[in-house]
């Protein structure tokens, strides 16, 4: 039989060369006894400088779910770049812990980060307009500093922070954030699964789209799952997930389209072989029941083991 060489979290590929899971897993064992610190600011910004690659950390433009944003300027280039430092205490690194004895929390934010960096870089080949992925080190993402004209200093605003009726032909707006999910499902053969106007940012040169760190790519061979690509027919859930939350966004301006037909439309490109699995699927099960027996039962396991771990920590603290 052979094992299993990655990570069952799907979208996160974890070999087990190189270190060894006894090593993460004795990592998360010592946890108690070396407590782990959230990363403020100022530590965000001595590790930035630590790498030796940068000359000077300017501001704080950002701070999501799951990262802290800094603007700085490039040792060699001088070039304004962006870094994204992975935090470890969030609701995103907790969700991806569960289930995962054998990883610690700063493990988890450099897997995360080596995430995105690696699906930025699968985007920008595919010539999808994402900010381009420069280097990666552990917690650190740097990328290419999106500002909101050429030569400006000023970070490009997210969709969602701006009056979409202020701007001239907002419709045009929607159609071009539609092309670029189509794209991304189409040429970058991957599902974004958090796009929203909260991950898109405008500038003069158009939309950008950003935060991929969760994104997978579908299988368009095989038609089935592994540890880190889904089944096309889950793709398609996606993706509608995708277009729907797009165009919640939008609505509210009273502009709006019919997330399903978009959806059908965009899954019409799709090569003749990958449309025929669609039709079959459908009329099998519903699209979002095919998650292999095999995965229903490590997924069962990871939750059980989860809330046994935090029974026992709140039994800790009650007493």
């Amino acid at each position: 039989m052979v094992k299993n060489k990655h990570n069952q979290k799907i979208g996160f590929e974890f070999s087990n060369k190189g270190r060894q899971f006894d090593e993460y897993r004795q990592q998360r064992n010592t946890r108690s006894v070396i407590q782990t610190k959230e990363i403020i600011v100022t530590e965000a910004i001595n590790q930035l400088l630590a790498i030796g690659k940068i000359r000077r950390a300017i501001s704080v433009i950002g701070a999501g779910k799951e990262a802290t944003v800094l603007l700085a300027q490039e040792k060699e280039t001088n070039d304004l770049i962006c870094a994204k430092v992975f935090r470890y205490f969030t609701s995103t690194i907790r969700k991806r812990l569960q289930g995962t004895r054998h990883i610690s929390k700063e493990t988890m934010a450099s897997i995360a980060a080596k995430q995105e960096y690696w699906n930025l870089y699968g985007l920008y080949k595919a010539n999808i307009p994402v900010p381009k992925p420069r280097y990666l080190l552990n917690n650190i993402m740097i990328m290419d500093f999106i500002n909101i004209e050429e030569d400006s200093i000023i970070p490009a605003p997210i969709l969602s922070d701006v009056k979409i009726s202020d701007i001239d032909d907002p419709e045009n707006l929607l159609y071009e954030a539609i092309d670029i999910i189509a794209r991304m499902f189409l040429e970058g053969k991957m599902i974004h699964g958090d796009y929203s106007n909260d991950n898109l940012m405008i500038t003069d040169r158009g939309l950008v789209t950003m935060d991929v760190s969760q994104s997978v790519i579908y299988n368009q061979k095989t038609f089935i799952d592994t540890p880190t690509r889904i089944r096309i027919d889950r793709a398609v859930d996606y993706l509608l997930a995708d277009i729907t939350n797009l165009n919640k966004g939008f609505s509210k301006y009273r502009i709006s389209i019919d997330s399903k037909e978009v959806c059908h439309n965009i899954i019409k490109e799709l090569p003749k072989k990958l449309q025929k699995f669609l039709e079959e699927a459908k009329s099998i099960l519903p699209i979002s029941r095919y998650i292999p027996e095999r995965y229903s039962a490590k997924e069962m396991q990871r939750r059980g083991e989860f809330q046994r771990r935090t029974n026992k920590r709140y039994q800790k603290k009650k007493s």
